[in-house]
């Protein structure tokens, strides 16, 4: 029979940010880098005194269940203890704010800068306790902010020629907010407005990204401690982090899209960028997404990805284009499944093919085909600014992906690549494009700042740094299960930055 626990030794577990964990025991401090080595010791402690020990967990950055109180057996298993009330904490109202609003209709994307606003403003805590008085008060605020006066709704969307409605008698149930309900004055909004604001599947997508961003913790120790007591823990500031950059990768597209992957130097980590890239759309987002080479030179994509059951390459797909009926099952033949990344790869023929047919009307009839059959395409290009086949890729491109390693060499040639996608005529693509910077295993920190700074004062939408891995060096087989925490961060936000513009 199970010994029972006393009220000494006090423990207790204080997790951090970072998941690592304060313990105390009677007043005496330790760390572990986990919540599972920290049971370990608390289970040793209980085995020394030959019963359980009982351990308060502190989870600071718990909205709704800061505490929670564990009997810690002598064999290292837990039970919860039933003898303490679990206290929790009332759920904070997040009604959003007519300003938010004003700034979504404002706004070249409303709904969608709406909805990074409002997960942004969602507050991580809440205070302990609330005055009584105070969540009456705020409860009647909501209610106000929710309800705005029912003639303030034509002003923001009517247009002035627009003839004034015909009165009608209020209605005797409460009005609901305006971003619920369709607009009086729908008739009178021009075109241009009424698809953004009038699609309901778009005014979703704030309250979907706030729900996922705020679901308990699937991770960690948090994510086993929900799983085994039904608990409600909250998922700590980096999986939160990470949610928001799946919701940000995962946002609905009005349209197929394309991204070109372009560097005029050779070995700058284009290939690399390019299958990363379409790895995290394909194990985040899912849907048909395809990596593909265009270059005047061989590539090394189909050597570096997942071997097919053909050596079919884009020249043959090429050659058949007129066999070829928007179907994917006719892609067969010419693409390589890429198992769990949940891709495809098209690789361009080897050195010394027949490249007379690859030419940049052959790559944008190509594209126009593929294009129907897959929902995002990332092109690897080659190194010459002057081939017909790298021009038809940025012609094509929504948005372009630049790369660099931080080398002396890599930033030259940055510059000389930014210089031709200007002198073709599409810098205006610069504030949809992002720059994708490589660290070596001794990154130069003056020259990382430098690209850094090149590459925002071109306009470009973001710069993210991809940091050293070992899995990735030049000639290794693509292996996504290899690549380290930090790695598949950096490629997240990458791939998410990208998204945010397309």
């Amino acid at each position: 029979m199970t010994a029972e626990a006393l009220t000494r030794p006090v423990c207790t577990a204080t997790i951090g940010d970072d998941d690592t964990v304060s313990v105390t025991v009677d007043g005496v401090d330790q760390t572990f880098s986990s919540m599972p080595d920290a049971i370990g010791f608390f289970a040793s402690t209980a085995g020394d005194l030959g019963r359980p020990i009982k351990v308060t967990a502190y989870d600071p950055s718990s909205v709704t269940q800061p505490e929670t109180y564990l009997l810690v057996n002598e064999d290292g298993s837990v039970d919860a203890d039933t003898s303490v009330p679990v206290k929790k904490r009332p759920p904070r109202r997040t009604t959003p704010r007519p300003a938010k609003a004003a700034v979504a209709i404002q706004s070249e994307r409303p709904t969608e800068r709406f909805a990074m606003v409002d997960v942004a403003a969602t507050p991580a805590t809440t205070p302990a306790v609330e005055d009584s008085h105070t969540e009456a008060a705020e409860v009647q605020a909501s209610r106000e902010v929710a309800q705005p006066p029912a003639e303030q709704v034509p002003v923001a969307l009517s247009t002035p020629s627009s003839p004034s409605p015909e009165p009608v008698a209020a209605p005797q149930a409460p009005q609901e907010p305006p971003v619920h309900q369709e607009p009086q004055t729908q008739q009178t909004v021009p075109a241009a407005v009424q698809v953004e604001l009038g699609d309901e599947r778009l005014k979703l997508r704030p309250e979907v990204k706030a729900e996922k961003v705020a679901a308990p913790a699937r991770q960690g120790w948090k994510g086993w401690f929900n799983t085994t007591f039904k608990a409600n823990l909250a998922a700590s500031p980096a999986e939160q982090a990470s949610r928001e950059r799946r919701v940000r990768i995962q946002r609905p597209l009005e349209t197929h899209c394309t991204m070109a992957v372009v560097q005029l130097k050779g070995g700058a980590t284009k290939t690399t960028v390019a299958y990363h890239l379409a790895a995290t759309y394909g194990r985040i987002r899912g849907g048909n997404i395809l990596a593909g080479e265009f270059n005047e030179n061989q590539g090394t994509l189909g050597e570096r990805a997942l071997a097919g059951s053909h050596d079919r390459t884009t020249l043959d797909l090429i050659r058949n284009l007129g066999t070829v009926t928007r179907r994917t099952s006719d892609l067969v033949r010419y693409i390589r499944p890429q198992g769990d990344d949940r891709i495809h790869v098209l690789a361009s023929p080897p050195e010394g093919a027949d490249r007379r047919r690859v030419d940049g009307a052959s790559v944008k009839a190509a594209h126009e085909v593929l294009l129907s059959l897959y929902n995002l395409i990332l092109l690897d290009t080659g190194n010459s600014a002057q081939a017909s086949t790298w021009r038809a890729a940025v012609d094509v491109a929504d948005s372009l992906v630049f790369v660099a390693q931080n080398k002396a060499d890599d930033f030259r040639l940055l510059e000389a690549t930014i210089e031709g996608v200007r002198a073709q005529g599409h810098a205006n693509k610069f504030a949809r494009s992002i720059l994708v910077i490589t660290n070596t295993a001794q990154p130069n920190a003056d020259r990382l700042a430098q690209l850094k700074a090149y590459g925002e004062s071109i306009g470009l939408a973001a710069v993210v740094v991809v940091p050293f891995d070992q899995s990735l060096q030049e000639g290794q087989n693509f292996d996504y299960e290899a690549l380290n925490s930090a790695t598949r961060r950096a490629y997240e936000e990458a791939t998410a930055a990208l998204t945010d513009q397309l």
